[in-house]
C-alpha cells in the first residue's frame, strides 16, 4: 500500500513539475498573445484604417493616357445644301479627313468640391473604431475564458492533493487495522471495511488525477500554445488579491454598448451622406492631345500632326433622383431609433447582470465564511476524537468518520473558493470591468 501512495503522489509531482509556471496575469497575457482570432481581427483594423488613403487617393489627379490608332477605310460623306460654282447639282458631296486618323491624348481630371469626401471619413473613422471595439470585445472573452480555466486547474490540482491526502489517511487506517486484526483485538469485516476505503480513495485520486490533467489541456487550449503549462498559484493566493467591493460598475463601458453606440454614430453619417447625394460636385479637367491626318500610314510624317487642348471646370448638380436619397436616409434614421433602443435595453440588461452576479458573489462570500467555519469545527472536533482514541474512549472507525468530516468541509472550502472566484470574474465582466 505503501508504494500506492509513494507511486501516485510521484505520479502527481511530475505532472504538476513538468511544464511553464504561469501566475494567472502571465496566462493572460500569454493567451492574449497567442490567440489566433486576436491576430485576425489586428488584420481587419488594419485594412479599416486604410479605407482613408483610398478616399485621399481619389482626391490626387487622375491622369490617362491614349493612343489610337485608325484607318478610315471610307470617309464619311459630308453633303453641303448648295452647289458649287460651275455645276448643275442642286447639291455638293464633300469627303472630310484623311485615310490614316491617329491621335495621342493626354487627359487629367481634378476632383475640387464633393460633399461626401468629409462625410466618407468620417464614416471610415467609425468603421475603424467599430474594429478596434471588436479587437476589445474578442480580449474580454478570452480573458474570462482563460481566467475560468486557470481557476479550474487550480482547482483541480488542491482537490488532487486533498485526495492524495485522503488515501494516504485510508492506506494508514487499513495498515493499523492489518495490525490490530493481526493481534485479533478486530474482526475480518472490520479490515474488509477499511480496505473498501482505501480502494475508494484510491478511485477517487485517479479521478481527480485526470480531470487535472483534462483542465490542464484545456488551458492549453485557451493560451494557444503546444507547450505544457501548469498553474504558479493556488486557490487561496487568487482568494486573497482577488477581493471585490461594490459599486464598480461601468456597464456604459461595455463593448457591446459601445458597439451599438458606434453603429447608431454611423447611421447617423449615413443620412448625412445620403443629404450630400443632392449636393453639386465640381471638378477640374484639362486635355491636352496631337492628331495625324495622312494619306498614308507614316506616323513619322512631317507637316501631318495637329495639336489641340483645352481645359474646364465641370459641375455636376443633381436636380431630381426620384427621391431615392431621402428614402435611404428615412430608411437610416429609422436604424438610428433601433440604436438607441438597443443601447437602453443592453444598459437595462447589464445593470441587472451586474446586480445578479454582485449577489451570487456575496452569496459565495457567505458560503465560503460558513465553509471555514466548518473546518474549524471539524479540527476541534478530530482533535477530541483523538485524544479520545488515544485513551481508548473510542474506536478507530469513530476516529476515522471523524477525519473524514474534516475532509468533506475541506473539500467544501476548496469548492466554496473556487465559486467564489467564478463568481468574481463574472461579476468583472458584467460590471464592465474585465
Amino acid at each position: 500500500m505503501i508504494r500506492v501512495i509513494i507511486s501516485a503522489l510521484l505520479c502527481f509531482q511530475l505532472s504538476t513539475v513538468i511544464g511553464q509556471q504561469l501566475s494567472l496575469n502571465e496566462a493572460i497575457q500569454q493567451g492574449l498573445a497567442n490567440r489566433i482570432e486576436l491576430k485576425a481581427q489586428d488584420l481587419n483594423i488594419q485594412i479599416a484604417s486604410a479605407e482613408n488613403n483610398k478616399i485621399k487617393a481619389k482626391w490626387l489627379p487622375q491622369v490617362s493616357g491614349n493612343v489610337d490608332v485608325r484607318w478610315n477605310t471610307q470617309l464619311q460623306t459630308t453633303v453641303l445644301p448648295f452647289a458649287l460654282p460651275g455645276t448643275g447639282a442642286s447639291q455638293t458631296e464633300i469627303k472630310l479627313g484623311r485615310p490614316f486618323n491617329n491621335t495621342l491624348l493626354l487627359q487629367a481630371d481634378q476632383k475640387v468640391y464633393d460633399a461626401n469626401r468629409k462625410i466618407d471619413r468620417q464614416i471610415n473613422n467609425t468603421q475603424a473604431e467599430i474594429q478596434a471595439n471588436t479587437l476589445e470585445q474578442i480580449k474580454v472573452n478570452i480573458r474570462q475564458a482563460i481566467t475560468e480555466a486557470y481557476y479550474n486547474c487550480v482547482f483541480s490540482k488542491e482537490k488532487l492533493n486533498l485526495s492524495s491526502l485522503a488515501l494516504q489517511r485510508a492506506t494508514s487506517y487499513f495498515e493499523a487495522g492489518q495490525a490490530k486484526f493481526d493481534q485479533g483485538t478486530i474482526l475480518k469485516n472490520d479490515l474488509d471495511k477499511l480496505e473498501l476505503e482505501v480502494s475508494n480513495a484510491r478511485l477517487a485520486q485517479t479521478k481527480n488525477q485526470q480531470d487535472y490533467e483534462l483542465s490542464l489541456i484545456a488551458l492549453q487550449y485557451q493560451l494557444n500554445t503546444t507547450a505544457n503549462v501548469t498553474p504558479s498559484e493556488d486557490l487561496q493566493t487568487i482568494f486573497n488579491y482577488s477581493q471585490l467591493i461594490q459599486n464598480q460598475s461601468n456597464i456604459d463601458k461595455r463593448t457591446e454598448i459601445k458597439a451599438e453606440e458606434f453603429s447608431l454614430r454611423l447611421n447617423s453619417l449615413n443620412v448625412e451622406k445620403q443629404k450630400a447625394r443632392n449636393k453639386p460636385s465640381i471638378s477640374a479637367y484639362g486635355n491636352y492631345s496631337y492628331f495625324q491626318l495622312a494619306e498614308t500610314f507614316n506616323p513619322f510624317a512631317s507637316g501631318t500632326w495637329f495639336p489641340a487642348n483645352y481645359v474646364g471646370i465641370r459641375a455636376n448638380i443633381p436636380i431630381f433622383d426620384g427621391r431615392q436619397a431621402n428614402l435611404a436616409a428615412q430608411d437610416f434614421r429609422i436604424r438610428q431609433q433601433i440604436n438607441t433602443y438597443n443601447i437602453e435595453r443592453f444598459k437595462n440588461d447589464f445593470s441587472y447582470e451586474s446586480k445578479s452576479t454582485w449577489n451570487t458573489l456575496q452569496q459565495s462570500r457567505m458560503n465560503l465564511e460558513e465553509a471555514k467555519k466548518n473546518i474549524a469545527l471539524a479540527q476541534r472536533i478530530l482533535d477530541t476524537d483523538k485524544f479520545r482514541f488515544e485513551k481508548g474512549v473510542i474506536l478507530i472507525s469513530d476516529l476515522k468518520n471523524t477525519e473524514y468530516s474534516l475532509q468533506s468541509a475541506e473539500n467544501q472550502y476548496l469548492s466554496s473558493i473556487y465559486n467564489f472566484l467564478i463568481a468574481s470574474v463574472r461579476y468583472r465582466k458584467a460590471s464592465g470591468n474585465l
